[in-house]
Order: structure tokens, then sequence, then C-alpha cells
């Protein structure tokens, strides 16, 4: 090694978290920008009409008998809509940033729970996290820069992560012999919740609590288990048996069935673990990170690493693979037809989330049966970080295709890119003037106003547009929103 590699290498560590936060931020940087040109979609005003007129409770007894049964979604829809408070639509920005840093606030909280975990270091490590997600995710339009799909799954997922976050704090408390009593009723509330967020994310929580209340039973352990999965099969049978459900059914595709969904779901599983297993990207931080995964897993006194260690790395990877087949089940058996993207995105997410934790039960395994892994012990030396971090520049510049459907293959370029792209080359620009030009028609209080279908349409922030739109009432209330008196669409150009 030359004089000057080894003063590059020696400078680079001791300057390591400044670099990572620096390009951690390069990563997340078009995104932010990206959202100063965002504005709410049709469902956003739609939404926020109908609670207007009809008030929280009325909304809330509408939205359950002819929409949709996730009364967690719709008391959020009730509450967090800006544009219940004002007229937002032309300062939309804060919507999308807020995801995206609230998102990043959630992880940090579950990483500083970890032992051994520094509060920078937690930061770092919640920021690595989110900026493999906006990367990566299939379908950010749909599941980060529209409203109405970004509340539905993101906060099904941080209520998620809080259920986590709040299950580690009782059992902790639980084996010190501390009070937990308000631990347990923050858990069967969150329990609740989460019942109540989205199938694919509800679905399999149910399944897991179910499992684990089954495996205490069958060794006699205590009953906080079988009380959690009780929870959650009462606000299950309210959400999945809401007849709002089966009114939006009868405007989908054919529903298959039991035989059908299951093989289409074990299908699609297999497709995207294929799909996000192999992004070599995935692969090189995995081994850059495993040094500071394997210190984790050395507190063997932590409730975590206990937790962890005892369970074998081969059935927790089994039932992860389990639960994504469950979260396509839904989805297919009430439509014929597979997630929305805007699931994908967010199963993405949870998906980055189990292949860490499964990296750290792997360690924590190792640990706890103290057989010792040649291949682990080379790889949590560190020697091989320099070899790991030009891998993973390498293999994040090139271009890996990540998307998930057939129609949009070829657009293999990770979002970072594109991002850029579409925030530097104007197009978000010309498409946020566009709207800015429709709201100004809109608010001209002509007797007749005319949407024109947009021409810059950036995938990374479109997902639908209200032009071509044939119903009525969609078209009225979307008038009333903005004070017209009527509005008619032309047809969207293809």
């Amino acid at each position: 090694m030359s004089r000057s590699t080894g003063h590059l290498l020696r400078a680079s560590q001791r300057h390591q978290g400044l670099l990572i936060t620096v390009a951690l931020g390069a990563v997340v940087l078009p995104f932010v920008g990206l959202s100063f040109c965002n504005h709410p979609s049709l469902d956003d005003f739609l939404d926020a009409v109908t609670v207007r007129n009809l008030g929280f409770w009325q909304a809330q007894h509408y939205f359950y008998l002819t929409q949709t049964g996730r009364y967690t979604t719709t008391v959020l829809l009730a509450l967090l809509n800006p544009l219940l408070y004002g007229r937002l639509e032309a300062n939309w920005w804060a919507v999308a940033v807020g995801f995206i840093f609230g998102t990043l606030f959630m992880l940090r909280a579950c990483l500083s729970a970890l032992p051994g975990v520094s509060p920078g270091a937690a930061w770092r490590l919640a920021g690595i996290l989110l900026a493999l997600w906006l990367a990566y995710a299939p379908g950010q339009a749909e599941g980060l820069y529209w409203f109405t799909g970004a509340y539905t799954y993101i906060t099904a997922a941080w209520l998620l992560l809080l259920w986590l976050l709040a299950f580690g704090y009782y059992a902790a408390a639980r084996r010190l012999g501390q009070d937990h009593w308000a631990g347990l009723a923050a858990l069967a509330g969150l329990t609740v919740a989460v019942a109540g967020t989205p199938e694919p994310v509800a679905f399999p929580f149910l399944l897991a609590l179910m499992a684990g209340a089954g495996l205490d039973w069958w060794r006699g352990r205590g009953r906080v288990l079988l009380l959690l999965a009780g929870l959650a099969a009462v606000g299950s049978w309210a959400s999945f048996t809401a007849p709002g459900n089966f009114v939006r059914m009868k405007h989908m595709g054919a529903s298959f069935g039991l035989i059908k969904t299951l093989a289409y779901s074990a299908g699609t599983t297999g497709y995207l673990l294929m799909t996000w297993v192999a992004n070599p990207v995935l692969l090189a931080l995995s081994a850059l990170l495993l040094p500071a995964v394997h210190r984790v897993a050395q507190h063997r006194d932590h409730s975590v690493v206990l937790h962890l260690g005892r369970i074998p790395t081969e059935r927790l990877v089994g039932g992860l693979a389990l639960l994504l087949t469950a979260a396509s089940c839904p989805a297919f058996y009430a439509s014929g037809t597979g997630l929305p993207l805007r699931a994908r995105t967010v199963l993405h997410l949870l998906f980055l989330l189990g292949w860490f934790g499964t990296l750290l039960a792997w360690c924590c395994r190792r640990a706890y049966v103290g057989r010792p892994s040649a291949v682990r012990e080379e790889l949590a030396n560190g020697r091989l970080a320099p070899l790991w971090v030009g891998l993973l520049l390498l293999f994040f510049f090139a271009d890996y295709n990540v998307q998930t459907r057939a129609s949009m293959l070829g657009q293999g370029r990770n979002n970072v890119v594109r991002a850029y792209q579409q925030w530097l080359g104007g197009e978000a620009g010309r498409y946020d003037a566009e709207l800015r030009a429709r709201y100004a028609a809109l608010a001209a209080k002509a007797p007749v106003v005319e949407v024109r279908p947009l021409r810059n349409r950036p995938d990374l922030l479109y997902s639908f547009d209200i032009a071509g739109l044939q119903d009525l009432e969609a078209l009225r209330l979307y008038a009333t929103y903005f004070g017209a008196k009527q509005v008619v669409t032309q047809p969207t150009a293809p």
C-alpha cells in the first residue's frame, strides 16, 4: 500500500461519521427537493371535503359503511389531512418532508433501544435505512408524495415500529421486576391501533401475534401475548368485516379463491424477495455494517439479544417470508390483483428492517449457542471495509433494476439518480408550475373551469390526476373545495 493511500484511509477513518453523514445527506437531498414541487392528488381533496361536510364522527360512519374498515386510517384521515385546515395545496412540501424525517426519527428511536448503540450511531444507522428505502423502494410517487397513500401506509409502519419499541421496553421492565403496567396498557392500545391499519400490515401482524401466543401457551408461559393476540383479532375482525370493504370489492376485479390467493401470494413474495435480496448495494452495505451488528450481539445480558439469540435463524427467515406472503393475500383475495405500489413501498421498508433484524439475530444466535463462525469472524473484524466501500459505490451508480412491475421494467436507475434528474432537470419545476396555474384558474370563479391534462408528469411525483375523470360526484367535490361552480375535464394524454 502506498503512503498516500495509507494517509487517505486513515483520514477517512478519522472522519468516518462526517463522511457517512454527508453521503446520506446527498441521497436524501433530491427527495426533499422534489417535496417542494409536490401537490395533493384528487383523493386528498375529496377526503378533505367529505370530512368538512360531515364532521369527524359522521365521516367515520360514512367511511366504515361505504369505503373501508381501517378505523385507524380513517381517524388519522379526519385529523391529519392538512387540507382540512386551510388552502395549503400550493404549499404541500411539508407533507413529504414530514414523512421523510418522521420515518428517520422513528427508525432512530428503535435503533437507540439496542445495546451499545450511541446516539450518533443510532442517527447514522437510521439514516442508512432511510437512504436505502428512498433509493430502492418501488413506488415513491404513491407511497411517499401522495398524501393519502403515505399516511395510509407509512403511518402504519410507524405504529408497528412504536409497537416493537413498546414491547421491548415492556419485556425489559418485566424482566427486571419493575413496574410494567403502564407499558402493558400502551402496548394494548398500540395493538388495537395497528389492527386498524391497512391489511398488508394488519394481517401479518395478527398472524405473528397468534403464532407467538400459541407458542407461549404451549410452553406454559405468561398470557400477555394471548391478550394482545385477542385484541388484534377483535380489531382485525372489526376492520376486515366492515361493510365498506365489500362495497369497494364490487368495483374491483374478480376475487380469487383461497388456493389461488395463496399461490399468487407465494409467487409474488418470491419475486419481491428475489428482486430485493439480490440488490448488490444491500449486500455490500450488509457486509460493511456487520462489525457494528456483531458488537451489538456481544451484549448478551440485554433482553433484545437474549430473545433473538433463542430463535434459530432459519426459522426466523422462514417466518418472515411467510408474513410477507400473508401481506399479499388480502389484495389477491379481494380483487384478484397484487399489492399497489404504495403498499409495496412500505413493505420494502419493513423488508429492510427484517433483513437487518435477521442479520442481528444471526449474530446473537452464534453468541448464544457459542459456535464460532469463520465467515462471520472474518466479516466482523472490519479488515475488508475498504473493499465493501468500493463495491458499494460501484453498485450504487450501476443500473440495478428494482422495479416490481412488468410495465416499469427498464427504469433500472435507482430513485436517487432519477430524483436528481427530475429535480435539477426542471421536469418537477414545470409540473409544479402547471398545477399552480390550475389553482389560479380555479380561484378565478369562472362559471365553468376546464381542467386540462398535465404535460409534465415526473414519475417520482405524479400518481394520477383529475384530468379525464368522468365521475360527476368527484368533480363536484373537487369544485367545492376550490369554490368553483363547475369543473369539467379533458381526457388525459397517454
